[in-house]
């Protein structure tokens, strides 16, 4: 428990995107007959020294003083408390002397960008979003060796077959998309060679797909000139069979995204639905019922609201912008790659709250980060659509993949909107129309719908219109599987797609366009009416966001009976010993 509290607490404080912290691992089930190249997320290791250490979210944690799942030694764990105890005094002092007393927040603005900051020294980038100069920081010895070894030989599974890992492009994704997007290149053109096949297949998840992204347009379109006349270079798409696409970020990760651009908030029951998601799917969590019931009674009373209200309106409204640069600056936002996954809606309100209003001095110091993801944002991000239709147009099977049916992280002040914890459905998808966690389509919504012929396009729990997506024939969707967690039957869902002669759909496959997962059976079934209600968590609006006063006292009533069936539980367990 006290891991995956701090896991949150650092995600929500630190503005942390580090989604694929884990993934079922499984050995593949579907071989390629042309090289599949996989293009993971933000989960790899990050090393500096000369290779000869690493960091990564663990490291993290033994840092500030908290549990890891990396062995470290008492005095290591002793430095970090240590540590983080003597930062926290740091950061106090000019918070409580100087703004709570006198409304000056300069000198804690700068004590919490000095004192985070030196937590992430080891991978921070500079001013111009580049590794610091002296410093030799990136992929490790054992995943240069692997790449370089694959560069250079024909690594089949003996049956002249590819396995999905077999070529796994590593990459420091701090970096810019667009110059990794170099490395990619130079990467497939070798593998090209290695294994006499004039053709290849990208399977990307989360960061992977940005990555893609700025591969293909950089090599397979070239301008922006090129994109509106649809002018392409098709000799570049006839070596790029398949592109498979998992919980991508491309259109923006909603979690960061928001977090950045001012949009914080609380929501009592949201954070009730994602420890009741957490507890599923890691085994070693667990919460009391009592706690989750007190959560939830707070929040439906109107308590949770009153006791941080103070909180909202006249402090944290005071600090908002001043704390969103420090931390971001102090952490993960001078890596071009997170600045990939804000949203092109946000992007703007993102730069004035991390670094201040056009002229200010933070402006002027990072020009050069600025710079580099200003220009991907407006060539790449705001024309997603255009690039992967154009992928299309140029005879690249496709694949896309979006989850939803767990709690977004309860940090945005919408924390209902459907998702797989990291990224909205509707974002992964492309532009499908989706309800938000408390229900469905609205009726009337559906029925229009229906009647322009679009029925199969509705998911089973009617909470799902795939008929606006980009690519509808070919975009899945998985319910009851978390972001992080990239299970053997979307895989397989990816593998085969990307791979086919021709384009498959939707109907091609055992499990249609809406699919829900069993985790504990590691299995995916085809949704229907009677096995689509999956959730971990109970969602009534009329509860959680009582609009009447009969509601309100129905939801303070049912609240107030959960708890107390709670603490009799707690208070027998004393008793019984269960």
């Amino acid at each position: 428990m006290k891991k995956l509290i701090s896991v949150f607490l650092v995600v929500s404080v630190l503005f942390s995107a580090m989604p694929l912290a884990a993934a079922l691992n499984t050995e593949p089930t579907v071989a390629c007959d042309d090289p599949t190249i996989y293009i993971a997320g933000d989960s790899g290791k990050i090393y500096y020294d000369n290779g000869t250490k690493y960091f990564s979210i663990d490291d993290m944690f033994a840092l500030i003083g908290l549990e890891s799942d990396n062995e470290t030694d008492d005095k290591e764990e002793s430095d970090g408390t240590n540590a983080v105890l003597e930062a926290s005094i740091n950061i106090l002092i000019p918070f409580i002397l100087e703004g709570i007393a006198s409304g000056e927040w300069d000198n804690y603005y700068a004590a919490v960008e000095k004192e985070i900051g030196e937590i992430f020294e080891p991978i921070k980038l500079d001013e111009n979003g580049n590794i610091p100069e002296g410093t030799v920081s990136g992929i490790g010895p054992s995943e240069q060796n692997h790449m370089n070894y694959t560069m250079t030989h024909n690594v089949t599974n003996g049956k002249g077959q590819y396995d999905e890992k077999a070529y796994n492009f590593y990459y420091d994704w701090r970096l810019d998309p667009m110059e990794i997007a170099d490395k990619l290149h130079e990467y497939i053109e070798a593998v090209k060679v290695a294994t006499g096949h004039d053709k290849v297949s990208l399977n990307c998840r989360c960061l992977g797909s940005n990555v893609a992204m700025a591969y293909i347009y950089k090599y397979g379109i070239g301008s922006i000139s090129n994109l509106e006349a649809g002018n392409i270079n098709s000799d570049f798409f006839k070596g790029l069979k398949g592109l498979g696409i998992d919980v991508s970020t491309s259109n923006g990760s909603d979690f960061l995204s928001g977090i950045i651009s001012g949009d914080f908030g609380i929501d009592g029951n949201a954070i009730v639905r994602f420890l009741a998601d957490t507890a599923y799917f890691e085994d070693s969590f667990n919460v009391s019922p009592v706690i989750t019931t007190t959560i939830e009674l707070l929040s439906n009373t109107g308590a949770l609201d009153k006791l941080t209200d103070v909180a909202r309106r006249k402090l944290y409204a005071e600090i908002e912008y001043g704390i969103i640069s420090a931390l971001a600056t102090a952490t993960f936002l001078t890596m071009p790659c997170y600045w990939a996954l804000v949203a092109p809606e946000d992007f703007e309100t993102a730069l004035i709250y991390v670094f201040g209003e056009k002229g200010s001095e933070k402006r002027t110091k990072y020009a050069g980060l600025i710079e580099k993801i200003t220009y991907y944002n407006d060539t790449i991000k705001v024309n997603t659509e255009e690039i992967l239709t154009a992928t299309k147009a140029g005879g690249t099977n496709m694949c896309i993949i979006a989850k939803y049916g767990v709690q977004m992280l309860p940090v945005l002040k919408d924390s209902n909107i459907l998702g797989d914890q990291y990224v909205s459905a509707a974002k992964a998808s492309f532009g499908a129309t989706t309800s938000d966690v408390y229900g469905t389509l609205d009726e009337d919504y559906i029925a229009e719908r229906v009647a322009l012929g679009y029925e199969d396009y509705i998911s089973p729990d009617k909470q799902i219109d795939a008929s606006t997506c980009l690519f509808p024939e070919y975009t899945w969707f998985i319910k009851g599987c978390s972001h992080g967690f990239y299970s053997t039957g979307e895989r397989d869902l990816l593998l085969k797609t990307i791979d086919a002669d021709r384009q498959l759909t939707v109907d091609d496959l055992p499990y249609t366009r809406f699919i829900v997962y069993n985790y504990d059976e590691n299995s995916f079934t085809a949704m229907t009416e009677e096995n689509c209600n999956i959730g971990r968590w109970e969602s009534d609006d009329s509860i959680e966001n009582p609009q009447t006063k009969p509601e309100k006292i129905k939801s303070i009533i049912v609240s107030l009976m959960r708890w107390l069936t709670a603490i009799f539980d707690a208070i027998r367990g004393l008793f019984t010993g269960k």
